[in-house]
């Protein structure tokens, strides 16, 4: 192991299981997770004409997720950017006469522990915690008309912001189903999903968001993938994502109602995340870095492309994961 390691990382390693034949349990024990995603570019238009632009989120990191090690391949020239939000990801592109290219792959070695948010004092190492940044309306998630009116009607009576975040959460997991047949779930429409009562953990979270900056209470959306607990290795079917609410004594508090739907683990949902996860961005209506020609992208997880400005089709993409023991440091 290197000695050159964070310090973060040294002490997250010495709170897990020490070999991955002991039980685990997300909710107190620190992972260790090696990922592998990677990008099908093969699959993009073969026009050598234009220029071909490729966007691939990476890992974020923070007190509760450590990037440890990362190897990057891919058929072009590429480099690492962060836009407004702090979101990390790799950027390159495919001039006129380049190869056609196949994969674009990435590795990564993380550890990622329990999470109780960002305290106050951890608030300025990152100016994309900045609270300010999260209280404007989004395309899908209005402040006003629906929302306002049903967060008003909540919300009566109660004086803190605590309270107010608590009764948007739990009026949330009381009502809502979680539940992707037919159409309309996924997008993060939160006018919606206040109509459908319905919908997966975008439709959840975009709800609870619109709810809470209709009441000047800062909130954020993050996107991730799930890791199953029960499982060492496999393959990850899509995204997941959770939201954080801001409290001005307390700092960023994380919350995932649609896992406390699913699970009916309501309370142990608020105010804590399982390591179960893999943290990557966060934000709605994103403008890439460098930015992108087409619309800002509503969310973002998955590999995203353009030729000569246009989007092109979804990449294919996979995810392989595989949970390693967390093993005593090396100098």
């Amino acid at each position: 192991m290197s000695a050159a390691w964070p310090v973060a990382a040294l002490s997250l390693l010495a709170l897990g299981p020490g070999s991955s034949e002991e039980p685990f349990d997300p909710w107190t024990d620190v992972a260790r997770y090696e990922i592998e995603y990677r990008a099908d570019l093969s699959k993009l238009p073969a026009d050598t004409q234009g220029t071909l632009r490729v966007w691939l989120p990476t890992p974020s990191e923070s007190r509760a997720q450590v990037v440890l090690s990362k190897e990057i391949e891919a058929p072009w020239p590429y480099r690492e950017t962060r836009d407004r939000y702090g979101n990390r990801a790799v950027y390159l592109e495919r001039k006129p006469g380049d190869p056609r290219g196949d994969q674009l792959v990435m590795r990564f070695v993380l550890v990622r522990s329990p999470s109780n948010g960002i305290k106050l004092v951890d608030l300025r190492s990152n100016p994309a915690d900045a609270p300010e940044l999260y209280l404007e309306a989004n395309k899908l998630i209005p402040l006003n008309g629906v929302i306002g009116e049903l967060a008003a009607k909540e919300s009566e009576g109660l004086e803190t912001e605590g309270e107010k975040v608590r009764a948007f959460y739990d009026y949330i997991v009381r009502t809502m189903r979680y539940d992707k047949h037919g159409t309309g779930w996924g997008q993060g429409n939160a006018v919606w999903a206040c109509g459908s009562k319905r919908g997966n953990c975008t439709d959840f979270h975009s709800l609870f968001i619109g709810m809470a900056r209709s009441q000047n209470i800062p909130a954020r959306f993050i996107m991730g993938f799930p890791i199953p607990p029960n499982a060492r290795e496999g393959e990850v079917a899509g995204y997941h994502c959770w939201t954080q609410a801001y409290k001005k004594a307390r700092g960023w508090l994380p919350l995932d109602a649609s896992e406390a739907k699913k699970t009916g683990r309501v309370d142990d949902y608020f105010g804590k995340l399982p390591s179960d996860r893999i943290e990557f961005t966060l934000g709605r209506d994103l403008v890439l870095e460098p930015p992108q020609a087409g619309e800002p992208l509503n969310y973002w997880i998955y590999p995203y492309a353009e030729l000569d400005g246009q989007p092109t089709a979804q990449i294919p993409w996979t995810l392989h994961f595989r949970r390693l023991p967390l093993e005593s440091v090396r100098n």
